[in-house]
């Protein structure tokens, strides 16, 4: 299996973009329970 930049670009984007909005995510719930 022959891994190219192309692929490795696309994974790493889609880590940086799975992180981000699991951490928005997380701060939203955090917020809405905070606010009962």
């Amino acid at each position: 299996m022959n891994i190219d930049n192309h692929t490795l670009d696309l994974v790493i984007g889609g880590l940086a973009i799975a992180i981000l909005l699991g951490g928005m995510l997380m701060m939203f719930t955090t917020v809405l329970t905070s606010k009962k």
